[in-house]
């Protein structure tokens, strides 16, 4: 019988102080936390900011973590290249950015700038749009079109008056661009699979169906308006079925002119280059601009545009500015090429992140890599804040119980759960040598905003671990439990006092759980990328000479 090495992620559980009042996580009961604390050897792990290769005072994020948790190393990230090439220059004569101006120049068309404006960094930096803008002002080109994606998740909920005027100040010292369209990232980010809302953010950029407004602060100000009025309503007794507009969910809103007509839709000949760095959320609308064969929602024929995006946004996505790094000798391909046997198992919403980005953005499972997706609920997080932590947790106790030949009889009786499984011949046995899960509940339920459900998602998260602790420790096995970002434990923000739905700069726990751990000690600070050699000690494997950091373990 194998003994697992089983790493689990808590998606979005920093450190916080423990009177903080916005400390979901603090105020959470939590005995197996508290236990485990203080019984076992634990160390605490930087996981923003320059710990994961993103620039100072940059929050961390379930990409970035996972990427580096997986790398063993310090991954920089795109937006720090990005940054790079803006400051050295190189960015204004990239040849796929003068492609798209040349386009522009040679059909006499327009160019259209999409993407989410905001300054965290997490998914997108205004300074690239800003750059963007310049690069059309060096070209000479007038008919520039900004569509504007609204945050409020990685950002304060009603902040996006804040970017639109520091914008429209670029706009002004440019003279450079206009803003024709304003919409939540909700429509025009999902990664969900919810197409209906990619289709209305698509509709709205390429046939100008939507809401109108006669400029973009009238069409925040309206969504505002329009969630008073839903909250009023409540009060009343009626009920409200759609997202309050806050920024994360304005509805698409078309910019018109004096006649009522949109100013800047999308149309064949034209270049529109999607100014998001981060791949999971720009993957959707991308895929609908460019794909011939597309089936996410009935789009017609495929625009003939120049369609580019700063980053390779999927595997066969081709007209990008930055290529992806190319990283060897990362944990998982460490792991096949020693013929262990690896599960990675979370529910959709971060099902990417365990397989892919903990792959360093490989789609194809390694040899001897399965892989069990469970589905997400298709509900407001906050009114579910469990999701799918349970269903999880029993495909989970089984596998560790009878081996991954009960999970794929048990992923065929459950109608929410798939399971990939690798062609290899390691499991004879049935059992995995390594099981990484990932539990989404903190980050998800965190960007809600919502305490009540943030304090009931950490305890779902903690009762679900301890069974999983106490299932492998019967087998003899380790458990390591960490997480890649915080945001649960900071739901109010300590300026304004408001309701905190971004991620934080805070570190994260890694705790050691064994049998036996007297002989055990850990350094009491690390980074992400010290989990995957700390993996590989416990492994009994030399770490590969790529991988530049360090076990957690402390040895005389």
């Amino acid at each position: 019988m194998k003994k697992p090495l089983v790493l689990i992620i808590r998606d979005g559980w920093g450190i916080g102080r423990k009177d903080d009042p916005g400390n979901a996580a603090a105020q959470a009961n939590t005995p197996n936390l508290d236990r485990y604390l203080s019984v076992y050897p634990h160390s605490r792990l930087g996981a923003s900011e320059e710990a994961v290769g993103l620039l100072p005072g940059s929050q961390g994020s379930s990409e970035v973590g996972h990427l580096n948790i997986g790398a063993g190393r310090i991954v920089e990230q795109e937006i720090v290249r990005i940054n790079k090439m803006i400051k050295n220059g190189s960015f204004f004569n990239d040849p796929k950015l003068l492609d798209a101006i040349e386009n522009c120049k040679k059909m006499n068309s327009d160019l259209h700038l999409i993407g989410l404006v905001q300054d965290q960094g997490v998914h997108a930096v205004e300074e690239h749009l800003y750059a963007l803008l310049e690069l059309a002002k060096q070209h000479k080109l007038t008919k520039v079109y900004v569509h504007f994606f609204a945050d409020g998740r990685d950002t304060l909920p009603k902040s996006a008056l804040t970017y639109l005027a520091r914008l429209e100040d670029n706009i002004k010292k440019t003279g450079t661009g206009r803003i024709a369209s304003v919409m939540g990232r909700y429509y025009a980010m999902d990664r969900d699979l919810n197409w209906n809302r990619t289709k209305k953010a698509y509709d709205a950029l390429t046939a100008g169906k939507g809401l109108t407004a006669s400029s973009p602060i009238e069409a925040i100000e309206a969504a505002y308006n329009r969630a008073r009025s839903a909250i009023q309503m409540e009060k009343s007794g009626i009920k409200h079925t759609e997202p309050y507009e806050t920024d994360e969910f304005i509805k698409p809103t078309l910019i018109t002119d004096a006649l009522n007509k949109p100013i800047g839709i999308i149309k064949p000949g034209d270049s529109v280059i999607f100014f998001n760095y981060r791949q999971d959320r720009a993957i959707q609308l991308s895929r609908a601009f460019v794909e011939n064969n597309f089936i996410g929602f009935d789009r017609g024929k495929p625009m003939k545009i120049n369609f580019l995006g700063l980053t390779k946004y999927y595997d066969s996505f081709e007209n990008y500015v930055v290529p992806p790094m190319n990283m060897s000798n990362i944990l998982g391909e460490v792991l096949s090429k020693n013929n262990l046997y690896q599960l990675r198992i979370s529910e959709t919403q971060k099902f990417r992140h365990v397989t892919s980005f903990l792959n360093s953005k490989r789609e194809e499972p390694f040899y001897g890599e399965d892989r069990i997706l469970v589905d997400s609920p298709k509900v407001p997080e906050d009114t579910m804040p469990e999701m799918s932590a349970y269903d999880i947790t029993r495909v989970l106790l089984n596998t560790i119980n009878s081996g991954s030949k009960a999970a794929e009889e048990m992923a065929k009786a459950m109608k929410n759960v798939t399971m990939y499984r690798s062609k290899n011949n390691l499991h004879s046995d049935d059992y995995y040598d390594v099981i990484i899960c990932n539990y989404v509940n903190g980050d998800m339920v965190g960007h809600t905003g919502s305490l009540k459900a943030g304090i009931k998602a950490a305890e779902v998260v903690d009762e679900c671990v301890g069974k999983i602790v106490d299932a492998v420790l019967e087998k003899d096995g380790i458990i390591m439990i960490t997480a890649d970002h915080g945001n649960l434990e900071q739901m109010i923000d300590p300026q304004s006092k408001g309701v905190q739905t971004a991620h934080t700069l805070n570190d994260v726990h890694f705790i050691y759980i064994a049998k036996n751990t007297k002989t055990v000690s850990l350094r009491k600070k690390g980074i992400l990328s010290d989990i995957a050699p700390t993996m590989l000690e416990i492994l009994g494997i030399a770490k590969p000479e790529e991988m530049t950091a360090n076990s957690l373990f402390e040895h005389d």
